[in-house]
């Protein structure tokens, strides 16, 4: 069974290739913008060091957001783009749900998703791994007085946190689990077919200027 997995709408790019449980290769970009101009080499070269074709791919995950516009839809398009093309099973996956997922411990745990903007994309786990607040949009600040975590990961931690270094999501994490049979956790599974974008905030194209 192989894999495919990849995140562009972060702060990177995060790609791997998996089979029968085994991560094959991976890589990993760190950059604000440009995306859509690395993403297909990079990809590309993924095969190229498994010594693997597209064509073999029989799942491929893909995270829907939050985050960026352009790189949600990037990644989206070109997700389903590969899976339809090598009748892949399609993954749409929540990036929180992706983050967390390779956290043993999940008490006391929050995860803050960069959104170029004041406001970050949070969520608050419970020892049991489930979601104990509604995803939200919130200032550091926000944050910091709303929640009483000891423990924060993700793109945006150092914004919450001063001690924390930010963090990407273990794409190789996804593309492992996806490339076994059955696949599981549930809420992997449950990504099966998934497609629609998870903005979590209005798109600001066509707002009016300041005067």
């Amino acid at each position: 069974m192989l894999a495919l997995a990849f995140e562009c709408a972060g702060s990177g790019l995060n790609a791997a290739l998996a089979e029968d449980g085994d991560v094959l290769a991976r890589e990993q970009l760190s950059m604000d913008r440009g995306q859509p101009a690395v993403l297909v080499p990079t990809l590309q070269a993924l095969f190229k060091s498994a010594h693997r074709q597209p064509g073999a791919l029989d799942r491929i995950g893909v995270t829907l957001g939050p985050g960026g516009f352009t790189g949600i839809r990037l990644g989206i398009a070109t997700g389903l783009g590969l899976a339809r093309s090598a009748g892949a099973d399609f993954f749409g996956l929540n990036a929180f749900d992706v983050f967390a997922a390779p956290e043993s411990d999940t008490r006391n745990l929050g995860v803050v998703i960069e959104s170029r903007r004041e406001e970050l994309f949070v969520r608050t786990y419970d020892a049991t791994g489930a979601a104990r607040t509604p995803d939200g949009l919130l200032t550091p600040q926000e944050i910091r007085e709303r929640f009483s975590q000891t423990r924060w990961i993700g793109s945006a931690s150092s914004r919450v946190a001063a001690d924390t270094v930010d963090s990407s999501p273990d794409m190789a994490w996804v593309a492992r689990h996806l490339s076994k049979d059955p696949v599981a956790p549930g809420w992997l599974r449950n990504g099966q077919g998934q497609q629609s974008p998870l903005y979590m905030r209005a798109p600001e194209i066509g707002a009016p200027k300041n005067q």
